[in-house]
């Protein structure tokens, strides 16, 4: 029988844990294109790993990932609105590119929001489903499965949410 600490080091996946650290080395499916609203409408919460994000869908149809909140009074980044490929947060208008460099900051002073970043998560569509990469560095090669021309290879069909670890869903 393991320890509970043991038992924690193999089920944990937060940010600094064991397994978390090996999960986030690999492009992850992350959700369904399905789940994310049409270009330039409202992002959406991302709960995955034990960490929150945000995702939205640029004006290029690009899927881009952010962290959950605003580094500036740490309000929630989903409540916020998409401006073509950036997001602006909804307290106090700061606006973030698709890299996660705000670029716009209303009432502060000039040059200041080069200063200002939010962690941005790469993120891709790839066989029916929104890939990203939650790794430190540079993500791993692209694709991360051999690519196949025949048509119902990929049938993505049945997808569910556990409330569960990962090492529990077996």
């Amino acid at each position: 029988m393991l320890s509970r600490e043991d038992n924690n080091l193999l089920t944990q996946v937060g940010p600094g844990t064991p397994i978390g650290e090996l999960f986030r080395r690999f492009w992850l499916p992350a959700l369904l294109p399905s789940e994310l609203p049409e270009p330039d409408c409202a992002p959406v919460r991302l709960r995955i790993m034990s960490e929150d994000f945000t995702i939205y869908r640029g004006e290029d149809g690009q899927v881009r990932i952010v962290d959950a909140r605003c580094p500036h009074r740490f309000a929630l980044m989903h409540l916020g609105w998409v401006e073509g490929s950036a997001i602006r947060c909804v307290y106090h208008g700061w606006k973030f590119d698709h890299g996660g460099q705000c670029v716009e900051q209303p009432a502060e002073e000039a040059g200041f929001a080069r200063k200002v970043k939010i962690r941005s998560i790469p993120a891709r569509e790839y066989v029916g489903l929104v890939y990203a990469y939650f790794g430190e560095g540079e993500p791993p090669a692209w694709p991360p499965y051999p690519v196949r021309e025949t048509p119902g290879i990929f049938d993505i069909w049945n997808v569910e949410r556990l409330p569960c670890n990962y090492l529990q869903s077996y």
